[in-house]
């Protein structure tokens, strides 16, 4: 059996969003990815993901934070999670532990864990909360399938929540989610996409990531008067940075043509390497993702301040070393410039020494360019 993994959120650079992953291309990923945000000690990013069989049945959700104290990948995330988890009985322990070992068997051998021995820890340490658990509290058990080996396990994943019923039909609500989510996603990874978008559209009332997910296939499937009627405004809003990521430029075009937007303006705009007038855009509501082209965009036109302010909004690290990348090439290259009027102030001037110093900033510049 293999497993896979789709994330809903996307990492620039890093983690493209609904792109199947292998789970051990993913524990590599996310390990290296944590050595080198705690090393930076970068802001932490979270992002949602989808575990899955190759049948496409779900078998755990959850949210991953690149650069966490308490994980190094997602391997290690997702089983510290479930070993957390209260099990209701004897069964779903076992039920539990398979999905442990399982994970183990398709994590690369250097990363691996002793996930008896995590789960033996946990128990000890959670006996004194076994002990008054039962005061106040319910558990809601999400049964969800998975196949091991060549038998079809039932894999129950407990939520804690209060007694109030409040509480509980919230933790209901989202059971019912976890499903149509996943009957979905199944359909998709199938090559279905029309009958998962119309699996969502049945829904009465559709949740915030059953929304996100709805209008990310309507947008690959280039519905665009439908992914509009479904998303809420500020999602809208960034349509055209949807259309920009999922079909490149020349689409891009025609959508701004057809449903004009700030976003659109400006996307057309960065994308064409028309920068001033990317930067000058009036009304543009700002992303993340937004803020960091739009600092590369005064990169490109040096203006070195606005594109570190913009780097500061965007909290993000290409963007960052790109700037550190720049000023060191602007740094190298007043010293060029220096040696150049040096050699040509000298009373022994060399023209082929000024002509080889010449060759080297334009090939600074270039990578100035290039960044």
């Amino acid at each position: 059996m293999r497993m896979r993994i789709i994330f809903t959120s996307k990492l620039d650079g890093e983690i493209t969003s609904f792109h199947p992953y292998s789970f051990e291309e993913v524990v590599e990923k996310t390990d290296d990815l944590d050595k080198k945000w705690k090393k930076k000690n970068a802001q932490q990013i979270h992002l949602d993901f989808m575990l899955s069989n190759e049948e496409g049945d779900k078998l755990y959700s959850g949210t991953y934070v690149v650069g966490s104290e308490d994980t190094t990948n997602i391997y290690d995330h997702i089983c510290q999670k479930l070993v957390q988890l209260p099990m209701r009985n004897h069964q779903h322990e076992t039920e539990r532990d398979i999905l442990l070992q399982q994970l183990t068997s398709h994590t690369p051998t250097n990363y691996q864990m002793d996930v008896t021995e995590l789960v033996k820890k946990n128990t000890e340490t959670s006996s004194t909360w076994n002990r008054t658990s039962k005061r106040g509290k319910v558990l809601a058990i999400s049964l969800l399938s998975f196949l091991v080996l060549t038998i079809t396990a039932s894999i129950a994943l407990a939520v804690m929540v209060s007694g109030h019923a409040k509480e509980l039909n919230s933790a209901n609500g989202e059971l019912t989610e976890v499903r149509t989510l996943k009957q979905a996603y199944e359909t998709a990874l199938r090559g279905d996409r029309d009958e998962a978008v119309n699996h969502l559209k049945d829904q009465e009332e559709l949740s915030e990531s059953e929304q996100k997910a709805l209008v990310y296939m309507l947008v690959s499937e280039k519905k665009y008067k439908e992914a509009l009627k479904y998303a809420e405004q500020k999602t809208a809003s960034f349509l055209a940075s949807q259309v920009m990521e999922i079909h490149g430029i020349d689409e891009t075009k025609e959508f701004q043509e057809s449903h004009p937007s700030p976003v659109g303006a400006f996307e057309v705009a960065f994308h064409t390497e028309e920068y001033e007038k990317a930067i000058n855009i009036d009304g543009l509501p700002m992303s993340a993702e937004l803020f960091k082209e739009k600092g590369m965009a005064y990169l490109k036109l040096d203006q070195l301040e606005k594109a570190k302010k913009m780097a500061s909004e965007a909290k993000n690290d290409n963007l960052n070393e790109k700037i550190n990348e720049y000023e060191e090439l602007e740094e190298q290259l007043k010293k060029l410039n220096s040696q150049i009027e040096t050699e040509k102030e000298s009373d022994n001037e060399d023209q082929d020494k000024i002509d080889a110093l010449e060759g080297e900033k334009e090939e600074f510049k270039t990578q100035q360019n290039n960044i």
